[in-house]
């Protein structure tokens, strides 16, 4: 071979291993950046299960909550219901209790115009009995007597 054959030979086999050095510093830095991706993409898929973990336990936590709010809202429900019962027999206690008053206030009423009408009575009569006595000079006796 001639010497220019042997130079472009070595200088073929220095560009191959120039390259292939090259090849193997790139393979290897794509071997090394495909790893740590692969590394950060298994740390992103435990925390996505993390998370949906998280979510399930919120949206059981929500539901859990509703029920309770729905319960809450029956018992308040009913507790108005017994209240506004309990406000109408009250009213109708009171009602009951005014009508009682007024009955109570017309009979003391009446006892008392009674009262005044036999005292009126008795002081005319007494009244009559005195001017009787004093015209007479004698005692007399009324019909209660």
């Amino acid at each position: 071979m001639s010497t220019l054959a042997r130079n472009i030979s070595s200088w073929l086999v220095v560009v191959v291993v120039v390259a292939a050095s090259g090849t193997v510093g790139t393979t290897v830095a794509f071997q090394d950046s495909a790893q740590d991706i692969q590394t950060k993409n298994d740390a992103l898929r435990a925390e996505n299960e993390e998370l949906r973990e998280e979510l399930n336990e919120s949206r059981e936590n929500l539901r859990a909550a509703q029920d309770r709010n729905e319960e809450l809202e029956k018992q308040l429900e009913t507790r108005n219901e017994d209240v506004d019962a309990l406000v109408s027999e009250l009213e109708k206690k009171e009602q009951l209790l005014n009508a009682s008053r007024t009955r109570l206030a017309e009979s003391q009423e009446s006892q008392a115009g009674m009262s005044r009408s036999e005292m009126e009575k008795r002081l005319d009569y007494l009244c009559a009995q005195r001017e009787n006595r004093d015209r007479f000079g004698c005692r007399q006796f009324g019909p209660d007597e």
